[in-house]
């Protein structure tokens, strides 16, 4: 072991003369000096600092440090940060951040948020919105929402909404609404209403309603009554328009 005299004389001549290299040793303690580089060594810990480097490493925690880059490890936690970006990572759990973009993944769990833009996807269900726009995918099932647009789909289900049009077909059924008209097709029946006109379509059979107005047609039958008027034809007969 080194006196307190060789001690005092290593610091003095590290201080004096810094072209000199001069390391001080005490009781676990190691110490450098060089040029610009400083070393520290004491019970597990180390450090080191040269010309904006900076080193730390003590019981599995490890820093650094040089010219806006920023590193640190610790027990499965990793961490760097360098001109505005921003990453981590623990345990199953990576996050980055730069300049406005937010990224996050954390078991299955996937997040992005960049200039309103966001988007998940989590066990099969994926979400996306970007200003007026939204939509949501889980097991076969589509939502999606756009200023006043709404549209689902769902296995055989779909349906859209917009500006007072609703659609929906599910199984061979399809229906339509929009200001005032209604529309039903299912196999082979077909239904329509408009304000006070009303059709029907079923294997054959045509059925009109309109303002007093009553027509049906079925296998050559022909019926009109309108009126008070009633004209029926079979067959051979055909019904004039008046």
């Amino acid at each position: 072991m080194t006196s307190p005299l060789n001690e005092s004389m290593s610091c003095f001549l590290i201080k004096v003369d810094p072209w000199v290299l001069e390391p001080i040793a005490f009781r676990g303690l190691h110490v450098l000096a060089f040029k610009g580089l400083h070393a520290l060594t004491f019970r597990g810990l180390h450090a080191l600092a040269f010309r904006g480097l900076h080193v730390l490493a003590f019981r599995g925690l490890h820093v650094l440090a040089f010219r806006g880059l920023h590193v640190l490890t610790f027990r499965g936690l990793h961490a760097l940060t360098i001109r505005g970006l921003h990453v981590l990572a623990f345990v199953g759990l990576q996050a980055l951040t730069f300049r406005g973009l937010h990224v996050l993944t954390f078991k299955g769990l996937h997040a992005l948020n960049f200039r309103g833009l966001h988007a998940l996807a989590f066990r099969g269900l994926h979400v996306l919105a970007f200003r007026r726009l939204h939509v949501l995918t889980f097991r076969g099932q589509h939502v999606l929402a756009f200023r006043g647009l709404r549209v689902l789909a769902f296995r055989r289900l779909h349906t859209l909404t917009f500006r007072g049009l609703h659609a929906l077909t599910f199984k061979g059924l399809h229906v339509l609404t929009i200001r005032g008209l209604h529309a039903l097709a299912f196999r082979r029946l077909h239904v329509l209403a408009v304000r006070e006109l009303h059709v029907l379509a079923f294997k054959g059979r045509h059925v009109l309603d309109f303002r007093g107005l009553h027509a049906l047609a079925f296998r050559g039958l022909h019926v009109l009554i309108f009126s008070g008027l009633h004209i029926r034809t079979l067959r051979e007969f055909k019904v004039l328009c008046l």
